[in-house]
């Protein structure tokens, strides 16, 4: 194939290892698990992903960075089993909790993450991973993914190459390295063998609202990792200017990507309309 003398994997891992965008650690989601819990299980986000699934109710689901259950819970209600992995503890509370207020009972959870061991994870119909691939070794993470599914794997991953809108890191002054584009992925899953469906899904990520300029700068700073103190200075200047009034966030764009587990054959998706 044309694109066998590419090393995409190896592009990624440089790529990866360059931009400012940095891998959270497991107590950093703890820490966040209970301010994003809400928004996260509430966002329409939920309805535009799973409506592009194939899926019936004797199927097992494996959710891979599954949160406090964004996905998994709304999925325990259309299918036979969930299994929820996440290397957040606190994440997994949330989920939990959430369950019980929902009276789910068909969802399973293990403390793990990408890098950790899966061989005590059973096969499952279907494999998830929803805005969780922040990985350092991509091609890895897929082929885990794609081996624990029997039918079809479904993700989302951020695109654009920022976290931050652009716009807001031009008016504040900062420079940074993107993090790798969604386009690694298809073309890894194309080179080993599988035909990938693409399709996108806008958000807002539910009901995200600023109540001061501090929180809007302490919400840079999580994604971004530093600000110094002019560009702090300019990031309460743009929430001011922009944010304040007009209290909603632009509309991030996520890659949906699909693909059947059966190398050589194109996966059943719903089409999707969107403004």
């Amino acid at each position: 194939m044309f694109l066998d003398p590419i090393d995409f994997a190896s592009m990624y891992k440089k790529h990866k290892s360059s931009t400012i965008f940095k891998g959270k650690k497991s107590e950093d989601w703890d820490k966040k698990s209970k301010e994003m819990a809400p928004r996260m299980q509430k966002s329409s986000y939920v309805e535009d992903f799973i409506s592009r699934m194939d899926i019936s109710e004797d199927d097992t689901v494996l959710d891979i960075g599954c949160g406090p259950g964004t996905l998994a819970i709304p999925l325990a209600k259309m299918v036979k089993e969930v299994v929820a992995i996440d290397f957040s503890a606190q994440m997994l509370q949330e989920l939990q909790a959430y369950a019980k207020r929902e009276g789910i009972t068909n969802i399973k959870t293990h403390l793990i993450g990408w890098d950790d061991d899966w061989s005590h994870l059973p096969q499952v119909d279907i494999a998830v991973a929803s805005r969780s691939m922040e990985v350092i070794d991509i091609e890895k993470a897929l082929q885990k993914m794609s081996s624990q599914a029997k039918k079809a794997s479904y993700l989302t991953y951020k695109t654009g190459g920022s976290f931050v809108d652009m716009e807001i890191l031009d008016f504040i002054g900062k420079k940074i390295i993107t993090k790798p584009d969604f386009w690694y992925i298809p073309l890894l899953l194309y080179k080993d063998g599988y035909f990938p469906y693409i399709d996108y899904i806008p958000t807002k990520d539910g009901s995200v609202k600023y109540s001061s300029a501090e929180e809007f700068v302490t919400s840079l700073i999580w994604s971004i990792g530093s600000l110094d103190e002019i560009q702090q200075q300019k990031a309460r200047e743009y929430y001011k200017l922009h944010v304040k009034e007009n209290n909603a966030p632009k509309p991030s764009m996520w890659a949906f990507i699909a693909w059947s587990s059966h190398k050589q054959e194109m996966i059943g998706c719903k089409l999707s309309s969107y403004n």
